[in-house]
């Protein structure tokens, strides 16, 4: 953002009304004691010369502070993102400086304030961190700085910039930070753990000459008679798998975590998993949906895959209406023709409401690989670790744990339908599905 200052105004410190205060008390005693009368007169306009001479100081040397917000061009929801204020003083003198900075209201930050003392043509960098918990458009006000001479009579206010949009997306600060972890040869959730492959599905790349620590079990016994060496075969990862991330916009996403939408922990998810897949050779493609279909990108590898998939997650918002599994089922069978694999993103909170909509999900099983991703309830289970001495706490804490049975019982069912099923927290939620994938490609399940 470049600096303008738009106006400047005029204040009064807290050290004038204090200086008032005295006065006022030392004209008190001087009517008093009358022997006072002339100190207290020469007290007075010796404090009237200074008040001048700071007025002088702070505007006779023109407009010599400079201050800009410096902030990226989108925001990462769910994280910490910096915004950066600039500072220079260009008075021949030290001032104290008070930055306040118009914060968007969503935030609801009203004490914000930076406070700083910047010697002659000293420049500085203060950085604050805003957290949003919401997608969408965040505006920022004017950048107020109030500047105070040595003599801290009065406040010279300058104000900076116009009002500055700034655009919440889906969490890509998390997408980096798991794509370079996913590319150590680890995976990663609560710790780093290796994964144990139970299988392997490969493609056949070439045949090379052995070479010590090839596994003699690749050796090609017909292309080492013929070059007279040994040969072995090697493979690479299946790559160009169809991978969908299927977003519940429904009703049962709306619930709250940590000031955060089980939809934004899903989207936030979506996007890092799909910029995984992308890297690992296989198709990204999108399908949301709620009582309707919603937004639909089909799978595929190209460049500007992730973007198109990014800018779509951006608008996505939650419906009050009861999702519609069927229409999913329909809009799967229409879409995608070859089979692929279908991360669902989506919650139940009882058995009965699980059935209602397992026939549906048995047919996408049918004819795809199903990952089902379904939340568990943080706050039930803190009820259950505390101690429970009351009569009513004892009735919570049994509320509490008839949640979590009808949760593991709602799993239950519906790896025993065959459907491959992933109950997570939501703070967990990236991490255990891209371990998930990981796990099901190395096991040759993709």
């Amino acid at each position: 953002m470049n600096p303008r200052v738009v106006k400047s105004g005029f204040y009064l410190h807290q050290r004038f009304f204090l200086v008032l205060v005295a006065g006022v008390f030392a004209a008190i005693l001087a009517f008093i004691f009358p022997v006072l009368h002339v100190w207290v007169l020469w007290l007075l306009c010796l404090w009237g010369v200074a008040l001048v001479a700071d007025l002088f100081l702070l505007y006779g040397f023109g407009n010599r502070m400079e201050a800009f917000r410096n902030m990226g061009e989108k925001f990462s929801n769910g994280d910490d993102n910096p915004v950066e204020i600039c500072l220079e003083n260009r008075y021949p003198f030290p001032v104290r400086v008070r930055v306040l900075d118009e914060v968007p209201p969503e935030f609801q930050w009203r004490d914000f304030r930076l406070d700083c003392r910047l010697n002659a043509g000293e420049r500085t960098e203060k950085v604050y961190w805003l957290h949003p918990v919401r997608r969408g458009e965040y505006v920022f006000g004017k950048l107020r700085v109030f500047v105070s001479s040595p003599l801290s009579f009065v406040e010279r206010r300058y104000s900076y910039g116009e009002e500055a949009s700034v655009a919440v997306y889906p969490s890509f600060i998390a997408m980096r930070k798991y794509e370079l972890l996913a590319f150590t040869g680890q995976h990663f959730g609560n710790g780093v753990k290796k994964i144990r492959v139970a299988g392997v599905t490969t493609t056949f790349e070439q045949i090379k000459a052995y070479v010590q620590g090839d596994d003699p079990r690749l050796v090609n016994w017909k292309a080492t008679a013929k070059c007279r060496q040994l040969m072995v075969n090697t493979y690479t990862e299946e790559r160009s798998q169809s991978i969908y991330c299927v977003v519940d916009k429904g009703r049962t996403m709306q619930s709250p975590f940590n000031r955060m939408t089980m939809l934004d922990y899903a989207i936030n998810a979506t996007l890092a998993l799909s910029n995984i897949v992308l890297k690992k050779g296989d198709k990204a493609g999108l399908l949301t949906f709620a009582n309707k279909i919603g937004t639909s990108i089909k799978a595929d590898d190209r460049r500007l895959q992730l973007n198109r998939v990014s800018e779509a997650l951006y608008s996505q918002q939650t419906d009050f209406l009861e999702s519609d599994f069927e229409q999913l089922c329909i809009a799967v069978s229409r879409q995608v023709h070859n089979r692929s694999m279908l991360v669902l993103f989506t919650n139940f909170e009882t058995v009965t409401g699980m059935q209602r909509h397992l026939p549906a999900l048995r047919r996408l099983a049918r004819n795809h690989l199903v990952m089902l991703i379904l939340f568990e309830n943080t706050e039930v289970n803190e009820v259950m670790a505390q101690p429970a001495r009351r009569l009513k706490e004892i009735y919570f804490k049994s509320v509490a744990g008839n949640f979590i049975l009808e949760k593991k019982r709602i799993v239950r069912e519906l790896r025993k339908a065959g459907i491959y099923t992933l109950l997570t927290e939501p703070e967990k939620l990236t991490a255990e599905t891209i371990n998930s994938y990981l796990e099901l490609k190395e096991r040759g399940r993709v």
